[in-house]
């Protein structure tokens, strides 16, 4: 009788899992997703750290050597 009921709480945790957690997130209204958009101070918040990663990603590729140092000079227009 235990292997039914141990059964049932795992079917049960696997619904669970679904309709709480794998359905939103499939539609798009997953709270772990950051799609609420309901606090525009994290938001922004968020929003530097991201630009912060995107210049230190930047910067790391320039000392490894993987982007040219080489500055080329811009195309002119016919002036």
């Amino acid at each position: 009788m235990s292997t039914w009921i141990a059964a049932f709480v795992a079917v049960a945790a696997v619904a669970a899992t679904y309709f709480f957690c794998v359905r939103p997130a499939l539609r798009g209204r997953c709270a772990m997703s950051g799609t609420t958009g309901a606090d525009p101070v994290t938001d922004r918040q968020i929003a530097d750290l991201r630009e912060d990663l995107r210049m230190l990603r930047a910067q790391d590729a320039l000392d490894d050597g993987r982007v040219s140092r080489s500055h080329s000079t811009p195309p002119t227009t016919g002036i």
